[in-house]
């Protein structure tokens, strides 16, 4: 059970050295904005999962692995911050069309996971390491597994923190920004963003799997307070098919 674990959260759930051979995943997501702009976004890539043991590859992450003992793995990596950004061409009014943009990022850092008879407990912390908020994000969050044949269901669940500078760059308006849209200057301190995701598998052929998985964030009293904002939610849908090599 712990072998398939780790392959189907390989893909579906990032962050889990899964000891196995190359997994390629081709993924459609589906993201609402929590910005009073384009309500989804739609992103289709492929996900490629592989490690030896000593390097790994999982998703929009890359890294290490120095240390692993019994069921726990302690990483180095760097991984893509995708999952929020902000086009001033998207914004629903003439001010949020004022407004500078913000983009994704790669961000550097360590992760831990531990695969218990409870679960999955995975802890991780990273910096923005292209220089766009100097911030930094940390997530907590419980896996665990759900099997009957060719069926798998994976619900889980998390807080993501991120402090002030990472929250402000994506969320704060300036007073620059101010004078040139009208909106009110706001400077969000550090937020917490309380999550959660159930994905389900099914292997319908000895090297293929599909997917799905819906995950809900709730935003923070200060994220939401942004005159960027006017969502209290932010939804994510995964759909896709994976192959084991």
């Amino acid at each position: 059970m712990k072998k398939k674990f780790w392959v189907l959260a390989s893909v579906i759930i990032p962050s889990v050295v899964c000891g196995e051979p190359l997994n390629l995943a081709i993924d459609n997501e589906w993201q609402t904005s929590p910005y009073n702009a384009k309500r989804v976004n739609y992103t289709p890539f492929p996900l490629l999962s592989w490690d030896n043991n000593l390097l790994y590859i999982d998703g929009q992450e890359a890294g290490a692995i120095v240390w692993k003992q019994n069921q726990q793995t302690l990483k180095v990596k760097a991984l893509w911050f995708y999952q929020r950004s902000y086009d001033h061409e998207d914004g629903s009014s003439a001010a949020m069309r004022q407004l500078n943009d913000r983009r994704t990022t790669m961000m550097a850092g360590i992760s831990y996971d531990a695969i218990t008879s409870y679960g999955m407990f995975s802890a991780q912390l990273a910096r923005d390491a292209l220089g766009l908020s100097d911030g930094w994000f940390g997530t907590f969050s419980w896996t665990g597994y759900l099997s009957s044949g060719d069926w798998a269901l994976i619900p889980s669940a998390g807080v993501d923190w991120e402090d002030a500078r990472q929250t402000d760059y994506y969320f704060g308006v300036s007073k620059e920004e101010s004078r040139r849209s009208g909106l009110t200057q706001w400077s969000p301190g550090s937020s917490l963003t309380p999550w959660l995701q159930l994905a389900l598998d099914y292997q319908f052929a000895p090297q293929w799997d599909t997917f799905i998985s819906a995950r809900i964030n709730y935003l923070s009293n200060d994220v939401r307070q942004s005159p960027m904002v006017n969502q209290s939610q932010t939804y994510v849908i995964d759909l896709g098919i994976k192959y084991r090599f």
